[in-house]
């Protein structure tokens, strides 16, 4: 009964001093750096705040509120001498030391040299104000609740960072693969995830360099009613989302490529979301906003060097013709031969393999990278809607219709480039041959961008025969496609042949080369889905 009665005394002490921080702040703290208010989750004991930043050597006001049934606390840690931190492990190994003394102490090791801050233990349906200045040290800083048994639910991360920002509770989300667009994450393994607390949306964390993505997610607090606009800096494609609507699509694969979007919000907080995924080549992701009485703050680790946006050069085809750009393509190798027709449509030889690589649509190459940079690494396409086709030898000779298909090489022994020539819209026709075949192959756009239809290609091979060859396949598109009359199609692209027959074998789609009095021809169209 005696303890009890201790218990309670203590209780009341602490809530008269509560409701004194809360009248007055101490001098000094009149005037505050930041504000954040911090509540437990009603049954779910966790707090609401599980991450926030805010800058070094700054005055902070926390205002502590407790509506769950259970009393807790809010204690701010240094992050401990492990790397990484360990989230306050050691003030709650010292709570446990306390013994019989924890619950005249309010389970708080008062003096511990890891303590920053503390809240004092605060009961059900009340709540504290309290203020501290944060280290000048840049850091993570763990907060937790020492009330036994709470520590490992609740706790939070304080990010102290000279770029603090309004983003709260900020978790990131890492994957693996290769795309060439914004994939469906739902369908997709995570690789790792955390939280970064600093409220930056950083890409550096990764683990490799290309074929990775990102999403992350969090809360920006708006400070008043107004127009917001948010901008996206990537290579390559990035989405950004508030409340669940894509503000910005900088969608596809592209080199360093700015878009902006906006929104009227109301004051407080709102989710946000980006997603980010890179194929291969340079990468980078930064993330600004502006609004009122702002304009062009960071929310990202990282800040478009000056001009880096601007410095591009995209190669146009004239009015009326194409134009040939030969260089290092991303997905069609050292010997790739780049297309760009004035219809908006374009392509990717790959002459180590005699094999079309990839079709887009939109913008063509950024030639920046080779003709005034450096002049290392592989170029993607600065367009969008890019469809990669299979990669290895295109044309092979096998024993059955249904025998493996020939493993990839780096550049194929049996057929050999020839070279090409233009017609007068300066649309080239490339040659190669396999024995004695010759080949001849014209891919020409069908259709214009500027129309509500997206452009088309269409693709001419004309085989001679001087020997006498069979069994002779060419592979068409490898994946999962549904067949309506003679169209075989996907959720990205679809396809049709005239001059020959198409089977599916083993996921791929594959024509045998027929030939009559020693020619053969195939026309092939490729379309984009609606």
């Amino acid at each position: 009964m005696k303890s009890l009665n201790l218990y309670i005394f203590y209780l009341v002490l602490i809530t008269s001093i509560v409701q004194f921080s809360n009248a007055k702040p101490p001098k000094g703290f009149e005037k505050v750096d930041q504000e954040i208010t911090i509540s437990t989750l009603e049954a779910l004991m966790k707090y609401d705040v599980q991450s926030f930043s805010v800058k070094p050597n700054s005055k902070v006001k926390v205002i502590f509120k407790n509506p769950d049934s259970l009393p807790h606390n809010i204690i701010f840690c240094t992050p401990g001498k492990k790397k990484g931190g360990d989230k306050g492990q050691e003030v709650i190994d010292a709570v446990l030391k306390l013994g019989d003394k924890g619950v005249k102490m309010n389970w708080e090791p008062k003096g511990h040299p890891r303590i920053l801050a503390s809240s004092g233990m605060v009961q059900p349906g009340e709540e504290v104000t309290f203020y501290f200045k944060t280290p000048k040290v840049e850091g993570d800083y763990p907060y937790i609740c020492t009330f036994p048994g709470h520590y490992q639910l609740m706790n939070g991360i304080m990010g102290v960072t000279k770029k603090a920002n309004p983003v709260t509770n900020l978790t990131y989300k890492i994957y693996h693969g290769k795309w060439s667009k914004m994939p469906d994450f739902s369908e997709l393994k995570v690789v790792k995830s955390g939280t970064l607390a600093t409220g930056l949306f950083d890409i550096s964390i990764r683990e490799v360099n290309d074929n990775f993505a990102f999403v992350f997610n969090g809360q920006i607090e708006c400070p008043k009613d107004g127009k917001y606009s948010f901008t996206i800096s990537s290579d390559d494609g990035s989405q950004l989302f508030i409340n669940g609507k894509m503000i910005v699509d900088n969608d596809g694969v592209h080199g360093i490529k700015a878009k902006a979007g906006s929104v009227e919000l109301k004051k407080g907080k709102h989710d946000i979301e980006v997603k980010y995924f890179e194929l291969a080549g340079g990468e980078a992701l930064s993330v600004s906003w502006a609004g009122p009485g702002f304009k062009n703050k960071p929310l990202s680790k990282t800040s478009p060097k000056p001009g880096q946006v601007v410095k591009r050069m995209v190669i146009e085809a004239p009015e009326g013709e194409a134009t040939l750009y030969r260089n290092f393509i991303d997905g069609a190798g050292p010997r790739a031969i780049g297309v760009g027709y004035h219809e908006g449509v374009n392509l990717a030889f790959d002459a180590n393999n005699m094999r079309l690589a990839m079709i887009w649509h939109g913008e063509f190459i950024d030639g920046a990278r080779h003709w005034i940079a450096r002049g290392q690494g592989f170029q993607p396409p600065a367009g969008n809607d890019v469809i990669r086709l299979p990669e290895g030898i295109a044309i092979a000779e096998l024993k059955t219709k249904d025998s493996p298909w020939p493993q990839s090489e780096y550049r194929t022994k049996e057929l050999e480039f020839d070279g090409y020539f233009l017609d007068k819209m300066q649309r080239p026709t490339f040659k190669y041959s396999r024995d004695e075949i010759s080949i001849t192959d014209k891919p020409v756009p069908v259709g214009s961008s500027s129309e509500e239809k997206p452009g088309f290609i269409r693709r001419t091979l004309k085989f001679v025969d001087k020997g006498n060859s069979q069994n002779l396949y060419l592979r068409i598109a490898q994946g999962n496609f549904e067949k309506e009359k003679e169209t075989f199609s996907n959720s990205e692209f679809s396809l049709s042949v005239e001059g020959g027959k198409v089977f599916t074998e083993k996921g791929e789609l594959r024509v045998p080369i027929q030939f009559n009095g020693g020619k053969s021809e195939l026309k092939i169209t490729y379309s984009w889905a609606e």
